[in-house]
C-alpha cells in the first residue's frame, strides 16, 4: 500500500497533464516557426497566415498558463486570484522552491513572457481584430526565444515530479 495516496494521484495526473500541455506548446511553436520561415522567404504574410500566427502565439501561452497553473495548484497548493493573477502566476513559477519543486520558468525569459502574456490577454479579448504585423513579428520572434528554455524548465519539473512519484510508490 501506496503512504500517501492523495499524493499520488495528485502527482500522477500532474504528470500526464504536463506531458499533454508541453506537446501542445511544442506543436504550437513548431507552427509558429514554420509560418516565421514562410514569411522570411515570402517577405510578408497575407491576412490569413497573419491570423493563423496570432492564433497559434494564444495558443502556445495559453498552455504554458496552464501548465504553470496546474503546478501552482497541485505542487505548491497556492493558486494566485484576483486580478493580478495572470502576472502573479509567473512570479510564482519563476521561484525555485527547495523540496517542493525546481522552477518551473527560468528568471531570465519573464520579460518575453510578459509581452507574450499581454499579446495573449489582447488576441482573446479583441472584437475586431486588427493585427500589426510588426508586433505579432515580435512576438512570434519572443516565443521562438523563450521556448526551448521555457520547455527545458518543465522538463525538469516533469523528472522531479517523476522522482517524487517514484519515491512515494517504490516504482522507478
Amino acid at each position: 500500500m501506496v503512504a500517501e495516496p492523495e499524493a499520488v494521484v495528485r502527482l500522477t495526473r500532474l504528470k500526464a497533464d504536463l506531458v499533454a500541455d508541453c506537446s501542445a506548446m511544442e506543436a504550437r511553436a513548431s507552427e509558429v516557426e514554420q509560418l516565421m520561415d514562410g514569411w522570411d522567404k515570402a517577405g510578408a504574410l497575407g491576412r490569413p497566415e497573419l491570423a493563423l500566427l496570432a492564433v497559434n502565439l494564444h495558443g502556445w501561452y495559453t498552455a504554458l498558463e496552464t501548465a504553470l497553473e496546474r503546478i501552482a495548484r497541485l505542487l505548491d497548493q497556492s493558486a494566485p486570484e484576483g486580478g493580478s493573477w495572470h502576472v502573479d502566476l509567473l512570479a510564482q513559477m519563476k521561484i525555485d522552491v527547495p523540496g517542493v519543486r525546481p522552477a518551473a520558468v527560468p528568471e531570465i525569459v519573464m520579460p518575453r513572457l510578459h509581452e507574450l502574456r499581454k499579446f495573449r490577454h489582447f488576441f482573446r479579448n479583441a472584437y475586431v481584430l486588427d493585427l500589426d504585423p510588426a508586433q505579432v513579428r515580435e512576438r512570434a520572434a519572443d516565443l521562438l526565444r523563450v521556448a526551448r528554455p521555457v520547455a527545458t524548465a518543465l522538463s525538469g519539473l516533469q523528472i522531479h515530479v517523476a522522482a517524487t512519484l517514484a519515491e512515494l510508490t517504490g516504482i522507478a
